[in-house]
């Protein structure tokens, strides 16, 4: 399995959840986000948080291509810059969130926004399971003709070795019968 498939297996429920979260209990993921907003700690930790995860997206998968791989890249490097921001200002961030939070329409938009994401995401990630069937039986497994090739050599592997053997004890013997024979013709000295 690629990265960009392992990364949006991850993301993809997350943000379907969330933003399915957002739209459907508006009322209480806002009242969550004044609670979280009125605390710096939880601010700053959250800024961490962001940080860390940030930078593993984007150290695991920073390709800027011309396809669906492309959104977990700008969420990775999204991160990073939240997570700096928040480090660096979390008063400013403070003020920020709870004016976005006071628009009535904040909680449904952005629901909106990250349940597309989360459902692109997890069809890309997940896309597999519904495709397998569709396959034709022969590229189920393309992988069986290498195997089967590589089964012949291996079984052919034993025999090769086997042969080496021989020829070494054969070579090993001449040098020994050589070694005897000169003894034999070599004159003893008697001391």
């Amino acid at each position: 399995m690629s990265t960009s498939k392992y990364i949006a297996r991850l993301i993809g429920p997350l943000f379907l959840i969330m933003g399915l979260g957002m739209v459907v209990e508006g009322d209480t993921v806002r009242a969550l986000s004044v609670e979280f907003l009125s605390n710096l700690s939880l601010i700053y930790l959250a800024g961490m948080l962001a940080l860390v995860a940030g930078l593993a997206i984007v150290n695991a998968h920073n390709l800027w291509v011309a396809d669906w791989r492309i959104l977990i890249t700008i969420l990775g490097w999204l991160s990073i810059i939240g997570g700096v921001v928040r480090l660096l200002f979390p008063s400013k961030v403070q003020a920020l969130g709870t004016g976005m939070i006071a628009h009535p329409y904040a909680m449904i938009i952005g629901g909106i926004v990250v349940l597309v994401l989360g459902a692109i995401l997890a069809w890309a990630g997940y896309e597999h399971l519904w495709h397998e069937d569709e396959k034709p039986r022969s590229t189920i497994n393309p992988a069986a003709k290498p195997v089967a090739k590589t089964a012949a050599k291996t079984s052919r592997a034993p025999a090769a070795r086997k042969a080496a053997r021989k020829t070494a004890r054969k070579a090993t013997a001449r040098k020994t019968t050589t070694a005897r024979k000169t003894a034999k013709r070599a004159p003893r000295r008697r001391s």
